[in-house]
């Protein structure tokens, strides 16, 4: 399939469900008169959970529609899925019922967690040109 980009071909629920089905470790068994596919339901949560991260990194603002479509689910199914997501993992995400978007908001820390990450890459880096100043000082000390 050429002309699909790379999203189009990850989040498409018809080639998971081609895969599934001709895996010979997730695919269908006959077992007596019934058809099984075992893993199926969980496989299928995992790519649904995958196919949403990967529009989330991608995307700001995410359409329920066009989710709803490449999850295969229908809109209410897919609104309530996002929900309990959202509740769940805690996700700083909105979903804007009057234009049918999820609205993904950035994911900054607060001016308090920076700061502690700067001083303490500020320290590992002075520790570390004390110590070469130090070896550096040692070696050009002559002999006694």
């Amino acid at each position: 399939m050429p002309d699909l980009d790379f999203t189009q071909r990850l989040c498409n629920m018809d080639i998971v469900m081609q895969v599934i089905l001709n895996d010979p470790f997730l695919g269908k068994r006959v077992e007596g008169s019934f058809t099984t596919v075992p893993l199926r339901d969980e496989f299928l949560e995992n790519a649904r959970l995958f196919m949403f991260e990967t529009y989330c990194r991608i995307h700001q603002r995410i359409d329920m529609g066009v989710l709803a479509e490449k999850l295969n689910l229908n809109y209410d199914e897919a609104e309530r899925w996002i929900v309990d997501l959202i509740r769940t993992l805690k996700l700083d995400a909105k979903i804007d019922s009057q234009t049918g978007t999820i609205v993904m908001e950035p994911n900054h820390l607060n001016v308090y967690e920076q700061l502690i990450d700067h001083t303490k890459a500020l320290s590992g880096r002075t520790h570390k040109l004390v110590t070469q100043l130090l070896e550096h000082a040692q070696q050009s000390q002559p002999a006694r």
